[in-house]
């Protein structure tokens, strides 16, 4: 049997794209959201019930990821499985896409190595493993099995089935990537739609439509069902709903201001999406721009939607745009000439998100790689490596090893601060279902007295507080003053062990 001819070159861009991924898999404990994962992941391994024993504010997926081997190096390695897989589905769908290219083969490739390359990158934290790694997965098989199946063959119950488990996976990975699936699942319909040419075709494409996407919203419902009596059962159904969907909603809120107010930047945004839709649209009915480049801006415009949906500047947001926005641009730059105004669109698009992110956090890119080779070739200490992350990174670990040393395995401590790493890191299991103190501050204030109640009553044998404090907690000053004594300071982390405890 005869291989294709790009194959090897897409094993070597694959391969390439490993190898610029390879010095995440050596980072220490330092990134707060992937520590996060590892303790809930740890604490689902031990028997706790998501939501209800140990707590945060995303659907369950990504948890449950992270719990089949609840380890950093796990978490790494996966996220690169996810990137490598969205890169193999980028290429079969560019094929498809730039079918009418001079070379296809080449702008497929290039789309692969662009999509893994910004994927990968420090600068936008693709070397951190947050949800945006792995649902971009699912949206990249998706939009290759709407786009190839988009003339209704035949066996289309087994492709919406599949499409069905996509959407589930995405959306409970993490809610954003809904807008993917909806910008994709719009576009193929009003391609559909602009080919009917009488009423008897119309009415054959409505027929059509409801037995394509009926499946999908079968499979969308039986998951979502399930998961919601998993958690009735376990006495966790209003906490995973809180989590999930409610809190995400006023995360939302924080930056965009009240969902209840027309001016909110959601609504206006979301009025443009649709006057950008409606344009579209109109262009594709007249034949002034064509079904590929249709999909293509349609499924862009509605992924950037969803990645500034919190309005918030964390880089990892816009990974969730890469894979279509790379297609996206290498269709509009080779078709620049025929799409002028959309070309000017784009750069100003560009230039805005450039501006709105240009005071977020990132690792610098050169000092990422330098880092991981200086210290490779023992030029440098392990605690400067580490501290080359976060300035606290060796703090936590010797602070995490005191815990460890001044505790057994079956002894639980609490941390109050945003620094989940010392969980996770001393292999004690948290006190309490909050592991974060910003919890606290966007939840149910009465938490705050539900949580010293359970901490009078489990009675940790250490607890860590960060001074100066961040988040007031009253109550737990006045348990500390009277049932621990201070046992250790390591720089801003004071430890308190139970008075009386061995």
């Amino acid at each position: 049997m005869k291989l294709p001819k790009f194959l090897p070159w897409l094993l070597l861009i694959l391969t390439a794209i490993l190898l610029i991924r390879l010095p995440s898999f050596f980072e220490p404990h330092w990134y707060g959201d992937e520590e996060i994962y590892l303790v809930i992941g740890q604490t689902l391994r031990r028997g706790a019930v998501l939501y209800r024993d140990i707590w945060d504010n995303k659907p369950p997926v990504l948890y449950l990821i992270y719990a089949l081997y609840p380890t950093l190096l796990w978490a790494k390695i996966s996220a690169a499985g996810f990137v490598l897989a969205t890169g193999a589905a980028i290429f079969f769908l560019a094929r498809k896409i730039f079918a009418d290219f001079s070379r296809p083969e080449f702008f497929s490739l290039l789309a692969v190595f662009l999509t893994g390359l910004l994927l990968s990158l420090p600068a936008l934290e693709g070397n951190i493993a947050n949800a945006e790694l792995y649902f971009t997965f699912p949206i990249a098989l998706a939009a290759f099995l709407l786009w190839q199946k988009r003339d209704f063959p035949k066996q289309i119950l087994p492709v919406s089935l599949l499409l069905g488990l996509l959407f589930s996976l995405a959306f409970f990975l993490k809610v954003p990537a809904a807008f993917d699936f909806l910008g994709l699942f719009l576009a193929v319909t009003l391609i559909r739609l602009m080919a009917v040419k009488n009423p008897a075709g119309l009415k054959k494409f409505f027929r059509g439509e409801i037995k394509f996407y009926l499946p999908v919203m079968v499979i969308f419902l039986f998951i979502s069902s399930s998961l919601i009596g998993y958690f009735y059962f376990n006495h966790a159904l209003g906490d995973f709903l809180t989590a999930s969907f409610v809190q995400n909603a006023s995360y939302v809120a924080v930056d965009s201001g009240p969902l209840s107010r027309l001016s909110n930047p959601l609504f206006v945004k979301g009025f443009l999406l649709l006057i950008f839709l409606a344009g579209l649209t109109w262009r594709l009915r007249r034949k002034k721009i064509s079904p590929e480049f249709f999909f293509l801006s349609v499924w862009v415009s509605f992924s950037l939607y969803g990645a500034l949906l919190s309005n918030r500047p964390y880089l990892h947001y816009l990974l969730q745009i890469i894979p279509p926005a790379v297609l996206f641009l290498i269709y509009l730059i080779t078709r620049a000439r025929k799409y002028p105004i959309l070309f000017l669109l784009t750069l100003s698009v560009i230039f805005s998100l450039t501006n709105q992110f240009k005071t977020a956090f990132h690792l610098n890119g050169k000092g990422y790689y330098e880092n991981f080779l200086v210290f490779s070739f023992g030029r440098k200490s392990y605690e400067d490596y580490i501290n080359y992350f976060d300035s606290r990174t060796a703090n936590n670990y010797r602070t995490a090893a005191y815990l460890a040393d001044r505790t057994t395995p079956s002894d639980t401590i609490f941390v109050w601060d945003d620094n989940a790493a010392l969980y996770d890191l001393s292999d004690r299991a948290p006190a309490a279902k909050f592991i974060q103190a910003h919890h606290l501050t966007t939840i149910d204030p009465k938490n705050y007295a539900l949580l010293a109640q359970k901490l009078a009553i489990v009675q940790p044998k250490l607890i860590v507080v960060a001074r100066p404090v961040h988040f007031a907690f009253p109550e737990l000053e006045a348990l500390l003053l009277n049932r621990y004594q201070p046992t250790a300071a390591f720089d801003h982390l004071f430890v308190y062990r139970l008075s009386g405890a061995n």
